[in-house]
């Protein structure tokens, strides 16, 4: 399989890469993700987990900003919000500016949660590092950046 892909000069560049590692990277990182967020055990869904952080990152936030970010619908958010409020995750307040929206932002609580949650991915992550031997972990660590960039929001 050749991957393709536009540079800022629109020139295309193109790099063989196997079908199968191809698939093997998709799926390991898929899963690795999918581990990582089942390291909690509070009972949170993964979609109110994700809105909390969605709401950190963003707060304070109207309810349609976060389904923006979130990729859902608005009704989706506001159940979603409606959950956290009724556990003492979240706020609700009017905004200032236009007192038709509500501004929502992490309550103490939720704060605190938030921060439960990335402690118990860290043990778990630390956990399963320290299975590795020294040349694993310099490997790992040196792909990083490289992870990183495929992340990066300005990719196309």
């Amino acid at each position: 399989m050749t991957v393709t892909r536009s540079t800022a000069g629109g020139r295309r560049n193109s790099r063989r890469i196997r079908h199968e590692d191809l698939v093997r990277l998709r799926m390991t990182l898929g899963r690795l993700g999918r581990v990582l967020r089942q390291q909690t055990d509070d009972g949170l869904s993964y979609a109110l987990i994700s809105l909390m952080f969605a709401i950190h990152r963003m707060q304070p936030a109207t309810a349609g900003d976060l389904a923006a970010s979130e990729g859902v619908s608005p009704p989706s958010v506001t159940r979603s919000l409606n959950r956290l409020v009724e556990l003492g995750l979240v706020a609700r307040e009017a905004d200032p500016v236009d007192r038709r929206n509500a501004v929502i932002s992490l309550t103490t609580a939720g704060e605190e949660e938030r921060q439960r949650i990335l402690r118990s991915r860290e043990v778990w992550l630390s956990d399963h590092l320290a299975r590795l031997t020294d040349e694993q972990l310099h490997a790992l660590l040196g792909v990083l950046p490289v992870l990183e960039l495929l992340c990066d929001p300005e990719l196309p």
